[in-house]
């Protein structure tokens, strides 16, 4: 008799039309992890009836729900539409699949360290005027050794014009006095939204012929954690509805094989962004970040219904924890004058393809450092909550979080 394995196990998902009815038409999509934690739970009580037995006379089901968490290795395009559902919203996609579709020439001259200019005004989804103030993007500049291929940012207060980029002076080019042709863009970008979407997820055991669908599952939150010597880490926290078993596949059409490209860890890639107060950390180094957005939701029940009828949104809670090695009071004279400030990091795969978190307004809620024992680094220990931009004089800006995922074209 076959016992089931948790190495042979796979997750699929696939997108609900109706909360809590998985389709029957469409394809669904492999799902890597490093772990899950995947339920179903009927809540049942006993009677309280009185009877001269003194025996319980039933168990009647009172409500029902799934939940659980995937676990992941962050890598490029494998948790995007996961990620986007989190956020409730969908990536704003520049170009063709997030890669300019048309390539640009610069002018001569036209790689400045801070500036891109076009020869010619790219049109439609590739134009310039389709970047934000702050928007993270990689360079795609053949026979340009020294620019091809690095990620750099829209300046934060310069909005890019038909044919300049203005680039933040901390993210400068290369000058290349020379006429560089076949330039491209390639970035995607993603924020806050209201949009709720909700999956059917699925754990398959084939070694035992044993297949659980947990139905409408909708991302309540979303947690990254970025170490030293370790790998990029991503997790999702589900709220559902019901869960059904079958000796075969509940989900419809031909599975979506996983992307191929490699996890992250926190040294991988050329490019690595840890900003804070709008330029890099300077005069210290990061040991460890860590981000969790929180929709706040709750399940929503009602007579009839064994289970719930939906998921309510409540408030974003988008928080963090940053562990740095103490070598000055810079960030305590914040948290002390209650002082807001920004947070910039990045994932970057060793081929140049991730994401860039952006938290534009962070309150530092704590700091703390100690003396444990001797022999030690004394790390200072940050927690922080972000804000939404409300200040910003852009309204697509005024945001809690954006997520830039700059590298090849998305599929």
């Amino acid at each position: 008799m076959p016992f089931a394995s948790s190495s042979v196990e796979q997750l699929r998902y696939i997108p609900e039309v109706t909360f809590g009815v998985t389709p029957n038409t469409g394809n669904c999509r492999n799902l890597k992890m490093t772990g899950e934690t995947l339920d179903y739970q009927i809540s049942k009580d006993a009677s309280k009836e009185i009877n001269a037995t003194r025996s319980v006379s039933s168990v009647i089901p009172l409500t029902a729900n799934a939940s659980g968490a995937v676990n992941g290795e962050l890598q490029y395009q494998e948790y995007d539409i996961l990620m986007a559902a989190a956020l409730q919203n969908a990536w704003t996609v520049f170009g063709t699949n997030g890669v300019s579709g048309v390539a640009f020439s610069s002018t001569a001259g036209g790689l400045a360290a801070t500036s891109i200019t076009a020869s010619a005004a790219p049109t439609g989804a590739d134009a310039f005027t389709n970047l934000q103030k702050g928007q993270w993007f990689r360079l795609t500049a053949p026979g340009d050794a020294n620019n091809d291929g690095k990620i750099v940012r829209v300046s934060a207060t310069a909005a890019p014009t038909t044919t300049v980029i203005t680039l933040d002076a901390n993210t400068p080019l290369t000058l290349n006095a020379g006429t560089v042709a076949n330039c491209k863009i390639a970035t995607s970008r993603l924020t806050n939204g209201t949009t709720q979407t909700s999956f059917s997820l699925e754990r398959g055991n084939a070694d035992i012929s044993t297949y659980m669908c947990y139905a409408g599952m909708v991302p309540n939150k979303m947690s990254i954690n970025e170490a030293s010597a370790s790998f990029t880490t991503i997790s999702f926290d589900f709220m559902g509805k019901a869960a059904t078993n079958s000796a075969t596949t509940l989900l419809p059409g031909t599975p979506v094989a996983s992307y191929t490209f490699d996890s992250h860890s926190g040294v991988s890639g050329v490019t690595c962004q840890l900003w804070e107060g709008g330029a890099p950390i300077t005069g210290t180094f990061v040991k460890s970040i860590s981000l969790d957005y929180d929709n706040s939701c709750r399940s929503q029940e009602a007579l009839c219904t064994l289970g719930a009828i939906g998921i309510g949104n409540g408030t974003i809670n988008c928080s963090g924890k940053l562990s740095v090695y103490f070598a000055n009071a810079a960030l305590f004279t914040k948290f002390k004058a209650n002082t807001n400030s920004s947070i910039i990091f990045s994932s970057v795969d060793g081929s140049g393809n991730g994401y860039i978190f952006t938290l534009p307004v962070v309150n530092i809620k704590s700091w703390k450092t100690n003396s444990s024992a001797k022999d030690q680094d004394m790390m200072v220990d940050i927690e922080f909550v972000a804000l939404r931009d409300a200040s910003n004089a852009v309204p697509a800006l005024q945001q809690v979080i954006f997520v830039d995922r700059v590298g090849t074209a998305t599929s």
